[in-house]
């Protein structure tokens, strides 16, 4: 079995860019700590961090590593531009508001809600039974309660730019099909918040915090 680590590898795996000879591209500009340097898996495309006195790597940024601030994206027209003198919202807004929603999350909230995510397991694993022989109610509320997490800062985003979750909702329905980073978007979403997926990040936590081998 995979460690919680390794299981949110998967992730990065899935937003990986198709293999190029790019220099290696990290979520956000920062400085690594002193003898660790950020190269590219052969396999993947992806971004790893290795440290070549201890012999470590990692597919995520080590501790220490100080991360710059992303610069604010491109301010979107207003929805109110697109509204017609009959008040019907036309064409066009929709793709606008899916890449800026886009650019949010990847290149800085699923940092953030990998953070996120190891932090709450951290806090509420010890509650996960290792085998997960049955799912208990409290395994439910706590999942609702790390989704709350993620929909209100995804709901605070697109207040701060003028949007509602229903018209983003509206609008990566009329993208999702379209567009294969908005396609991309959506699964690495899903799968960062589905069920399942959070109760082995849970159990995966337990056992090394416990010591069991995985």
């Amino acid at each position: 079995q995979a460690s919680s680590g390794q299981l949110w590898t998967r992730l990065f795996v899935r937003s990986s860019p198709p293999h190029s000879a790019a220099p290696p591209v990290m979520a956000a500009e920062c400085t690594l700590p002193e003898g660790w340097a950020a190269h590219q898996d052969p396999s993947t495309g992806k971004a790893y961090y290795a440290n070549a006195g201890t012999g470590e790597t990692s597919w995520e940024p080590p501790l220490g590593t100080v991360f710059a601030e992303l610069p604010p994206p491109a301010p979107l027209p207003p929805l109110a531009d697109y509204v017609g003198e009959d008040g019907i919202i036309g064409d066009g807004w929709e793709k606008p508001l899916v890449d800026a929603v886009q650019k949010w999350f990847m290149e800085s909230e699923m940092m953030t809600l990998f953070a996120d995510a190891s932090a709450f397991a951290d806090l509420h694993c010890d509650v996960f039974e290792l085998e997960l022989k049955e799912h208990k109610l409290e395994y439910t509320a706590l999942h609702n309660q790390f989704r709350q997490v993620f929909e209100d800062k995804l709901n605070g985003y697109l207040a701060s730019i003028g949007y509602t979750p229903e018209h983003f909702y509206v609008a990566y329905e009329k993208c999702v099909d379209r567009d294969s980073g908005t396609k991309t978007m959506g699964e690495i979403m899903w799968c960062c918040l589905e069920y399942e997926f959070f109760c082995q990040i849970m159990c995966e936590r337990k056992r090394e915090k416990l010591g069991h081998p995985s």
